[in-house]
């Protein structure tokens, strides 16, 4: 019994097992996620919000960000947990892919939790004693507290998580425990029903694992070799402490090899400490230990000789090709793919060799990740698995894992081996030749060592991806030699029951063959018919032109890091790809072609279809500056994506929905070719304008890419002492997201909507956060003021009038101020200023998450501190600038406002209003100013003039936004009026502040440069 356990452990390994019948039906060939598309300017937040509402989320499911990438194409992707009422729901995962800040799809796997009883009917330790009788052990690893202690593992307590039942769709409360036990060799992800005790699910981590190595003994090895390294009278000064070796590798030759000198022993050991935080290569002396850390070592650091002679009995020149190999594969990682090792932070790879579950028995078949380490078996069918495609395999999975983490079974377990059979391909090119330039094998069974998996350690392949059939692996998705999955047929695989796993997890190791001919055709080319039946829509001929494996694994590394999630099926996989090669290239261009084609060709998805006439509106970029008196620019990129040359594009766009202004492109545009296109847009008022733009052409065969929708905000000078009421449409203010996309929160207008009422405002129009209904979960936005110029007002200070109904320590609401047209902003005041802010408190772990130490927050009824009725009457609020007033400590010539509303994710109220704005103050009678001081033309293409009124010498200065100082110098003045033209021409378009200084008279004026 425990020997057929151990093998149904096996999980990310290189060999397939049995397989049994099934009895769940899910239709074949459907994508498991779903995705959106968004043509409007969108935040992160809004994007996810919209994404939950394709699966009907209520304001208790919320999402935490945990992990973003981007690509060369400039797209940026952000990794999403999904949680309700606080609990992790497993496998919710949502995927926002935004450009400069804007989303533009998301997609992913989120599940529908409603009226879910959180409250657990069973406690944690009795649902952990149903874990181990579904998992049973002759013993644990927390059994051995020094074992336990030396890999920071420690007894699991049991993770309370939400967990969605794939195959059916219900939800669970349930336990999560982390399973390890040593005898059998085992470690699992263990999930029992919080009500019942029932098994819900199991997830192997992997595999077979003893040990891991801990944090701890991580850094006493570093620590250790900075210690050899440091002190330099440790060894003889005519050895090196890190150096290059020639290794007699076991499969590939001689080839050079990072090792340490340990000056202990006064050897050379498999040591790397060049590449991240080092690669380790271990010997594990044919036992089933990893806690020894005993060294492969060798004295003139030429690993030619003694035990590493070929044929030697020991086959410690394996031990070779592991160092090489797992060095190679992380140069891969890092110099093609910019991955800093497996889990993209530099993680050092520990590999054991001559490792066996049976102790001095026959060699281990097998080759391993285990979630931590490697390990290696000397073979007794096969030889030695440290071959380097095995090596790129294996590591491959560690890839997987700190990446789409794809559940090991069904189809989204054989993408998992699928992937790790690319990585072990390309990693073997890589390694071998210096390049991604793999070749084609022309003819089955081929020929070519890099398509196949594991040629080297017998004489068969473990795998073939170029002729998988060759191998009894499925090259087809539903054809030959496929395994019926839960993802495909009417019958269930007992996947996940104890005893029942010799399935090989639903043929994962089968079914990897749809994914890896695919990455082979894709990459080599291939034409045939592929062997699907009538009734799974095939079979189908095919023709495909390889673009190459340079540009097929980035497009694989790109889809499985960017675009999969837990449960992913091949279709996800073939939208994912289709995405990336896109968005990459384009449309119509030869990768997407190939990618699709490829797809086809293993019967995911339809044959690729062009269009000959498609225009793409790739890109709409708009100038946000809240700087008054900013020139706005606009301009929009399209791009041809059908077959045909496009010699005219019809271009039209609209100001907050207005009358709409058409024009039109004339000249050549390519295939795949883009045309930057300005806009010229002006007279804007002040305030934030919807900008949409669309693009077409004669018979233009997709609407859909057609359309996108921006910001533009304008800003001018604010008079001091005037009172804005809000009443005109002439009062109305910059108001933007903290996205600088959108402006989904503030409006102007009169209230309509309870507590909040209109009577409690004062009947008057203002600006509120909505003015009907409560105002958004999960939102930053701003409400910007004009500029004002206080450097001659004495005494300043802003009032305004505001009432709010808020969550009390969860929304809040601030006010800020720019000196720099928005670069940087300030809190102003405190909640010790008197008639000021109601709140100072921080985060405490329990709420007020969004508090800075000073805001204003809390429901309609309360009483504000300080003041009298509640928060929900309109009332004064004032507060003191005369730090930026004339014989302040720093005078503000342009001085910008804002109020910065911050609501949590989920549970809103009515909101926030405010009237009656201004900004007073008394002009100072002292004689600190100018008669006259003009600069012109301004705006300008950067020659203007200065005129000063005055006889004195002049200096003049010039700084950015961000206050760096661009330019200084000083000027006589001949006569009575100072005139001088200046030349700018060397400086970028945008705004400066330039400084005049004259007499002990200064003064100050923004120009703005074009």
């Amino acid at each position: 019994m425990k020997n057929n356990y151990i093998l149904s452990l096996s999980l990310i390994t290189l060999f397939s097992l049995g397989v049994f019948a099934q009895d769940s039906k899910i239709n074949p060939g459907e994508a498991h996620q779903k995705t959106i598309k968004l043509e409007k300017a969108t935040s992160k937040k809004e994007a996810l919000s919209e994404f939950g509402k394709k699966y009907n989320l209520d304001e208790n499911n919320t999402f935490e960000a945990k992990k973003e990438t981007s690509d060369i194409s400039g797209m940026t992707h952000q990794r999403n947990q999904q949680y309700y009422k606080g609990i992790k729901v497993e496998f919710g995962t949502a995927i926002t892919h935004a450009r400069d800040g804007q989303v533009e799809t998301v997609n992913g796997e989120l599940y529908e939790v409603k009226n879910l009883n959180i409250n657990p009917a069973l406690s944690a330790e009795s649902c952990f004693l149903k874990a181990i009788y579904y998992l049973p052990s002759s013993k644990y690893v927390w059994e051995d507290a020094s074992e336990a202690a030396a890999m920071d593992y420690k007894k699991p307590t049991g993770e309370l998580i939400i967990l969605p039942l794939i195959e059916t769709g219900e939800v669970k409360l349930a336990y999560k425990f982390d399973i390890f036990s040593s005898t059998p060799i085992a470690r699992e992800e263990v999930f029992v029903d919080a009500n019942t005790g029932a098994l819900l699910y199991r997830n192997p981590i992997i595999k077979h694992a003893d040990r891991l190595i801990s944090q701890a003994e991580n850094e006493a090895i570093a620590k250790h070799v900075e210690k050899v390294v440091t002190e330099s009278n440790a060894v003889d000064v005519s050895k090196a402490i890190l150096v290059t070796g020639s290794a007699a590798t076991r499969y590939s030759g001689t080839q050079s090899i990072e090792t340490t000198f340990d000056a202990g022993t006064s050897k050379y050991v498999l040591n790397d400490m060049t590449r991240g935080n080092g690669i380790m290569t271990y010997n594990s002396e044919n036992t089933d230990s990893t806690a020894a850390n005993t060294n492969f070592t060798d004295t003139d650091n030429n690993w030619n000789d003694g035990n590493y002679v070929s044929g030697h009995a020991s086959k410690d020149n394996a031990a070779l090709d592991a160092h090489w190999g797992a060095m190679k594969t992380y140069d891969f990682w890092k110099n093609i793919m910019g991955r800093n090792s497996f889990d993209d932070n530099n993680a050092r790879i520990n590999s054991y060799v001559h490792f066996n579950t049976t102790s001095g028995g026959a060699g281990w078949d097998n080759a391993q990740w285990t979630g931590s380490i490697m390990r290696y078996g000397d073979g007794s069918s096969f030889n030695v698995l440290t071959s380097v495609d095995v090596i790129g395999h294996e590591i491959g999975h560690a890839v997987c894992q700190y990446t789409a983490g794809l559940a090991y079974r069904n189809q989204s377990g054989a993408m998992n081996e699928g992937f790790s059979d690319i990585w072990g391909a390309c990693i073997e090119q890589y390694a071998k030749f210096g390049n991604l330039n793999a070749g084609t094998d022309t003819a089955s069974p081929g020929t070519l060592g890099v398509w196949k998996i594991g040629e080297q350690l017998a004489a068969s392949p473990l795998r073939s991806m170029s002729y998988p059939l060759t191998r009894g692996n499925a090259d087809t998705f539903l054809g030959t030699s496929y395994k019926d999955t839960q993802d495909d047929t009417g019958i269930t695989p007992a996947c996940t029951t104890p005893g029942q796993n010799t399935n090989d997890w639903c043929g994962v190791h089968s079914n990897s063959g749809v994914l890896n001919h695919w990455f082979y055709i894709v990459t080599a080319g291939k034409s045939g018919t592929n062997n699907a039946n009538a009734a799974n829509g095939g079979p189908d001929a095919y023709v495909v032109a390889g673009i190459g494996m340079t540009k097929s694994s980035q497009i694989a590394y790109y889809t499985e890091r960017d675009y999969l999630t837990a449960n992913s099926t091949f279709v996800d996989a073939r939208n994912g790809s289709i995405a990336v090669a896109s968005s990459l290239y384009c449309a119509t261009s030869p990768e997407v072609q190939a990618v699709t084609k490829a797809w086809f060709a293993v019967n995911v998805g339809a044959d690729y279809v062009g269009l000959a006439n498609d225009v793409a509106l790739k890109t709409l970029t708009t100038t946000s500056s809240i700087a008054c008196g900013a020139a706005y620019s606009t301009s929009i990129v399209f791009e041809n994506a059908g077959t045909a040359n496009i010699a005219s594009v019809s271009i039209s766009y609209t100001i907050d929905g207005g009358a709409p202004t058409n024009q039109t492109w004339n000249g050549t545009l390519a295939n795949c070719s883009t045309q930057v296109y300005p806009l010229t847009i002006s007279g804007l008022a002040r305030g934030t304008h919807t900008l949409s733009v669309s693009t077409n052409i004669t018979g233009d065969g997709n609407a859909t890419n057609n359309t996108k929708t921006s910001i533009i905000i304008v800003n001018d000078n604010g008079t001091v002492n005037t009172v804005n009421t809000f009443n005109n449409t002439s009062d109305v203010l910059v108001s933007i997201d903290s996205s600088g996309k959108t402006n989904s929160v503030w409006q102007r207008g009169t209230v309509n909507k309870t507590p909040l009422t209109s009577a409690a405002t004062g009947n008057s129009a203002g600006y509120a956060t909505k003015l009907v209904g409560n105002y958004p979960d999960a939102t930053t936005s701003y409400l910007v003021s004009q500029c004002y110029n206080l450097a001659n007002m004495s005494n300043p200070n802003v009032n305004f009038d505001m009432a709010f109904d808020l969550e009390s320590n969860w929304d809040i609401i601030y006010f800020e101020y720019s000196t720099n047209s928005g670069a940087n902003w300030n809190v102003l005041g405190t909640s010790a200023d008197a008639n000021w802010y109601n709140s100072s408190r921080l985060p405490d772990g329990a709420d007020c998450f969004n508090c800075i130490g000073k805001q204003w927050t809390g429901l309609y009824a309360t009483a504000p501190v300080g003041g009298t009725g509640a928060n929900g009457n309109k009332r004064n609020y004032s507060h003191s600038l005369t730090p930026f007033g004339f014989g302040g400590i720093t005078p503000a010539s342009d001085i910008i406002f804002r109020f910065t509303f911050v609501s949590d994710d989920s549970s809103n109220n009515t909101g926030v209003f405010i009237d009656n704005f201004v900004v007073q103050g008394v002009l100072s009678t002292q004689e600190n100013e100018f008669e006259s001081f003009g600069v012109y033309p301004n705006p300008s293409n950067g020659l203007v003039n200065v005129v000063l009124s005055t006889s004195e010498k002049v200096n003049i200065t010039l700084h950015d936004l961000r206050g760096r100082s661009i330019y200084n110098e000083t000027f006589s003045s001949n006569g009575s009026v100072f005139n001088k033209e200046l030349n700018f021409n060397n400086l970028s378009s945008g705004i400066y502040m330039l400084n005049v200084e004259s007499a002990g008279k200064k003064a100050s004026k923004k120009i703005i440069i074009n």
